[in-house]
Parts: C-alpha cells; structure tokens; sequence
C-alpha cells in the first residue's frame, strides 16, 4: 500500500497549487476590476479639451458695376506764358548789363546797354549844322519881308520877290531834313538800350560787357512773370473731349494740383500725331521751366464687374483666378472657391468680373490656411 499512499500524497498537493492558483487570480481579477473603476473615475474627473476655434476672416460684399474708371497720365513740359531771348535792335560794344540770371524785372526796366560814343558826336553835329541852318532860315524871311515891301512899292522885280520867298521854302525844307537826322540819331540811342517787355525773370545771361555783337544776337533769356502752364500732347479723341476753360488735375513731382484748360491747338504734330493742349497752373505754384509734369485724365471704360481687395485673389490652376465665397449652411459660415477674371488692377483694389450674384460675400482677408469647404468666422463687416 506504499504506492497508494504516495500517490494520494501527490493528489492533495495538486489539489492545494490549484486551490492557491485560483486565490491568486481571484486576487488579481479583484485589484483589475478595481484599478478599471479607479482610472474611469479619474478619467471622468478630467475636463474634456476645447474645441478648436475657428478661423476669422474679413469679408466684402460683391457690387456689381457698369464699368470703371482708368486715370491716364500724359507727361509734358512746364512752360512760363511767355520766353524771348532779347537782344538789341543794333549792333556794337556793350557797356552795361543790367540783370543777372534770376532776376526778377519790371516791365520796361533796362537791361542792357551799348557804348553810344559815335552817337552821340553824330548828333553833336547835326545839331551845329541845324543851329546854322536856323540862322540861313531867319534871314531868307527877313529878306523876304523887305523884298515885298520894295515889290508893292515899285522898288523890286515880281522876280527878286519869287526868289526870296522860294528861299525860305528850300531853306525849311533842309531843316526838316537835319530835323529827321536827328531824330533818327536819337532813335538809334534810345535802342542802344534794351528794358524788359513785360514782368519776367531773367532766364540766362548770354554776353558779357565789352562785348561787340551783331543786330539781333540774344543777350537776355527772359521768362514771363505769369502763372505757369504746361503744355501736353493728347489723342486726337481724348483731347477732343477737352474745351477752353475746363478743369484738370496736374501731377508734378508728386504733387497733385489744379490747373484748367487755356487752348487746344487745330493741328497735330507731324511726329507724335497728338494734338497739343495748354493748361494753365496755379500762379503760386513755384515751379521751374522746363521741368515734367503730368496731365491726369479719368477715362471711363464700358466693362461689367466689381471691386475687390487684391488680397482677396488666390491663384488658381493654369493662371486662372479665383475668390473664396462665403456661403451658409448647418455647419455655420463656409468658404468656396468661385472663378473670377482680372480685369483692371489700380493700387491695392482689382476690378473682376465672374459669377457671382450682387450681394455675394467674398473673403477680403484672411490667414493662408483657410482652405475650400473650411469653416470660418465671418468678422463684422
């Protein structure tokens, strides 16, 4: 019976390994279950995340148009109303310049002269040749006067008389001919001396003096004291719709000022084909001769569309373009893409044309990422 009773020895030992097995994975099942409990219970404790906010974007409401306005600029030159490059009638040596270049002069202030030396000897003697002459003069009518008393007293020839009396007539016709010479000398000295023609600003000194120049060389450059004007060349079409007395808008070295039509020329110029056109500018606008200036004119051009934001363009596929619409749905406030064409560009607006219905808002402004089908928040408009 050895045998039997080692093997009811094994069988309990068996039975005892299970019996402690199955505590152990009781144990263990009990502290999972329970651990499970614990972390749900912490798990519930811990506030859920917030939602993701949304992305704000600015918006702009589609108003159609029947067209828009282009502003067209013409560059052209400042001109002072009034520029001659004087000179003396006559030539010789100039004595005397009067002005210096930047002067401001009076109308008929001198400005120049020329040495009148000869001039004045010439006159000298005439003057001697007159004063004898005068003295011929009063005795030819003195010898007149005694040559009709003897006449009517039977005393002197009808002869003698017609003599003494045609005397006289030769005699005063030779003081009128030295009376001529003088006057001309006295005009050649007036001209010797050259005054401004009008209120002007001396533009250029040409001669200095000691100089001998000819009749009619330049010696002063002169500009007119007046309100400057520039002069422009336009489109047979576009001038057209211009006439005397209409108000502009000038642009020069980035100034903008008012100026207003003075002339329109009938010809048009042989190389350019433009007809040319005078505008008059304000008189205290200071500027200087020659300098560039812009004639500004709105054009108006037939095209449906509307303004938007330059911002507010995407690039689409093969150089197309589009917009992104807002539209409303259950979800809240979505963007699409809607096709647009480019029309015009001024600044930081673009003038499009597409689809869109009147009233259509359009993302203005927002962050690169917004994508189609996104959801967004639409800022105050």
């Amino acid at each position: 019976m050895p045998g039997l009773r080692t093997s009811l020895v094994n069988t309990g030992l068996v039975i005892r390994r299970l019996v402690v097995t199955g505590a152990v994975l009781g144990l263990s099942a009990a502290a999972v279950i329970s651990g499970g409990d614990l972390l749900a219970q912490r798990a519930a404790a811990v506030p859920s995340p917030p939602a993701a906010p949304l992305t704000p974007v600015a918006v702009t409401q589609v108003a159609p148009q029947a067209g828009y306005a282009v502003t067209r600029r013409f560059i052209g030159q400042i001109e002072a109303p009034g520029r001659i490059d004087l000179g003396f009638e006559l030539g010789g040596r100039i004595v005397d310049i009067l002005a210096q270049e930047g002067d401001e002069v009076r109308r008929g202030a001198p400005l120049g002269r020329l040495d009148t030396a000869a001039l004045e000897a010439q006159r000298a003697v005439l003057q001697a040749e007159r004063a004898a002459l005068a003295a011929d003069v009063e005795l030819a009518r003195l010898t007149r006067t005694r040559d009709e008393q003897l006449a009517r007293g039977g005393f002197r020839s009808e002869s003698a008389r017609d003599d003494s009396r045609l005397a006289v007539v030769r005699l005063a016709a030779r003081m009128a001919a030295l009376d001529s010479q003088i006057a001309g000398v006295d005009i050649q000295i007036a001209k010797s001396t050259i005054a401004s023609p009008f209120d002007a600003v001396v533009g250029g000194r040409l001669v200095d003096p000691g100089q001998n120049i000819g009749a009619g060389a330049p010696v002063l450059t002169l500009f007119e004291q007046a309100a400057p004007q520039l002069r422009v060349g336009l489109p047979v079409g576009l001038a057209g719709q211009l006439t005397p007395g209409a108000a502009v808008e000038v642009e020069i070295e980035g100034r903008r000022m008012a100026g207003r039509v003075l002339r329109l020329r009938s010809d048009l110029d042989p190389i350019t084909r433009t007809r040319g056109i005078v505008v008059a500018l304000p008189e205290d606008a200071r500027l200087a001769f020659g300098q560039t200036g812009s004639l500004l004119l709105e054009e108006v051009v037939a095209e449906p569309g509307f303004w938007a934001p330059v911002a507010a363009l995407r690039e689409g596929g093969r150089g197309s373009w589009t917009v992104l619409a807002i539209t409303s749905g259950p979800a809240g406030e979505t963007v699409a893409p809607a096709a647009v064409e480019v029309i015009h560009m001024a600044g930081d607006r673009v003038f499009l044309r597409g689809v869109l219905a009147p009233g259509a808002r359009i993302v203005s402004r927002a962050p690169a990422r917004v994508a189609p089908g996104q959801v967004v928040a639409v800022l105050a408009e």
